[in-house]
This record gives C-alpha cells, sequence and structure tokens, in this order.
C-alpha cells in the first residue's frame, strides 16, 4: 500500500525545489521532511530523489510521481460530483510552450477554465522538450512536437504552427539589402530563444550550414522579449505567424519569406483524464483550431 504522506513530501519537494521550501509548505521540520523522504526509499528498496542541483526524482521516483498526481486529480474530481467541493479551485500542472502563450493561449482557455474552476501551473519549455515532462509525471498533458504517444498516455493532432522570420525595416535595410543568404546571416544579430536546440537554431543550420558560434545572437527564453527585440530592431527573430501577423499587416514590421516553417504540434495527456482535464484537452482543440493550420 501506498503511503501517500510520504508520497505527498515527494511531490512537494520537486515542486518548491528544495527541502526547506517543501517543509514550509507543509508545515514540516526541515528534519521531519528528510525523515518521510527516507522512509518512502526504505520501503522501495532504491533512491527515488537525486539530491542534485536541481533536485530531480529518478526513473522509480517519478512512476510515483506520476501515480500521486492522477490520485489527487480523481480525489478532487470525486469531491466535484459529489458537491462536497463546490468553490473548490482545482490546479493542473501542464507544459506549455512559451510561443503558446505568446499568441493568446490563456485568453482563449478563460471561459472553460472560469467555468470548471480550474488553476493552471504551466511549466514552460521548448515544444521539441515538453514531452519529456509528460514522460517524469510532472505534468498531466503538454504541448509537444513528437506525435507518439508515451506508455500510459493519449494525444490529439492540433495541427501545424506557422513561424515565420521577422525584422523591422531599419534592420533589413542595414543587414539584409544584399538579401537573406549565408553570408547575410552571418553578420546579422539573431534574437534566439533559450540554450536549447531550436526552431531557429535548426534552420540556419540545416538551411544554411550555420553553426551557433558562427553568427552574432541574443539568447533571450521569453517569447514576448525576443519579438520585442526584433520589434526595436536590435535583431531578426523568427516567431509564430500568429504574433507577428498584425504588426506585418501594419507595416512596422516585415516578414522574411526565406525563414518561414510550418510545425506540427500535438497534445499528450494521461490516458485517465479527470473531468477538468477532459475539459482543458478539450479547450486546448479549440484554440488550435483557431490558431494552427489543419494538417
Amino acid at each position: 500500500m501506498f503511503d501517500y504522506k510520504l508520497l505527498e513530501a515527494l511531490d512537494m519537494i520537486l515542486r518548491c525545489g528544495s527541502f526547506d521550501a517543501a517543509a514550509k509548505r507543509l508545515h514540516l521540520t526541515p528534519s521531519a521532511i528528510s525523515q518521510r523522504i527516507r522512509q518512502l526509499e526504505e520501503r522501495h528498496g532504491e533512491v527515488l530523489l537525486r539530491r542534485e542541483n536541481p533536485l530531480r526524482a529518478t526513473a522509480t521516483g517519478e512512476k510515483l510521481l506520476a501515480h500521486v498526481r492522477q490520485v489527487r486529480l480523481l480525489e478532487n474530481d470525486f469531491a466535484q460530483d459529489n458537491e462536497v467541493a463546490s468553490a473548490t479551485l482545482t490546479t493542473l500542472r501542464v507544459g506549455i510552450t512559451a510561443d503558446s502563450l505568446a499568441i493568446g493561449l490563456i485568453a482563449a482557455l478563460a471561459p472553460n477554465l472560469m467555468q470548471a474552476k480550474l488553476l493552471l501551473e504551466c511549466v514552460i519549455d521548448d515544444e521539441a522538450y515538453t514531452l519529456d515532462l509528460l514522460r517524469s509525471g510532472e505534468v498531466l498533458g503538454c504541448i509537444s512536437t513528437q506525435p507518439l504517444s508515451v506508455a500510459g498516455c493519449g494525444s490529439i493532432p492540433l495541427g501545424q504552427l506557422p513561424y515565420i522570420g521577422v525584422a523591422n525595416t531599419e534592420f533589413i535595410a542595414q543587414y539584409f539589402v544584399d538579401g537573406i543568404n549565408a553570408a547575410t546571416l552571418a553578420a546579422a544579430p539573431a534574437a534566439v530563444y533559450g540554450r536549447k536546440e531550436s526552431l531557429h537554431r535548426r534552420m540556419l543550420r540545416e538551411q544554411f550550414s550555420l553553426l551557433e558560434e558562427q553568427y552574432p545572437c541574443f539568447v533571450i527564453p521569453e517569447s514576448h522579449a525576443l519579438y520585442a527585440a526584433a520589434q526595436a530592431g536590435l535583431a531578426y527573430a523568427v516567431v509564430p505567424w500568429a504574433q507577428a501577423q498584425a504588426d506585418i499587416a501594419a507595416g512596422r514590421m516585415k516578414a522574411l519569406s526565406a525563414l518561414s516553417a510550418s510545425v506540427p504540434l500535438y497534445w499528450h495527456h494521461w490516458a485517465r483524464q479527470t473531468r477538468p482535464a477532459v475539459l482543458l484537452t478539450q479547450a486546448i482543440a479549440q484554440f488550435a483550431a483557431a490558431h494552427f493550420n489543419s494538417d
């Protein structure tokens, strides 16, 4: 049998990032929460928490986390069905791409979130990496470029999110007067997302044979700020078409058609979904229908 008091300690440590912070959230002393982790590891006969920076769960620890988080949601769902907690807000932890937020995901989900009394805890990562969050049990669903589901999960295609290179007129006049090619891109400052492999980096490598050290770049791990760098004329960027569409139509920004792509995206979720999770899946599918191209 599972001791959910011990599992809750493991979950809280990984949510908070430290034993001390988790102890405060659970109103325990640091020694008490450490004891709970020791008891949990002794019962399972193996290490469940890697004492690294940042703290990480082992493979077995990730399975236990996925279980306790699903149980928590099922308990909340049961309470809602029986009107035990009609005023209770349910938190859903999801893996979301920064670009989805930049093109209005939260506003699109707002009616469903309010109706179902849902809170979102968004874990942000590049769409190429969000599936790792679901696989580890850290989130109950995620937007990903990966079409194949992980064990115990389902997925639905969302369509293709179109991307376009953009820059303002002054930047183009300074750096792209001779067009867009390997030589001009090697001299023009780029605004790229974060430190991981990204769409922009892949385009430069695969289409123009440019490695990251062969072009100047701003590294900006936030989609609005990345686009703002392009708007200010500091750099050019590759952004979702929906993010730049109004500025392109108004002439404030110019589309760089040589830097265009469409990225297929999928919504992955736990196979056993609670009612709130089902509503979230439906809302994300509606959002994708409005902003993504059909396959």
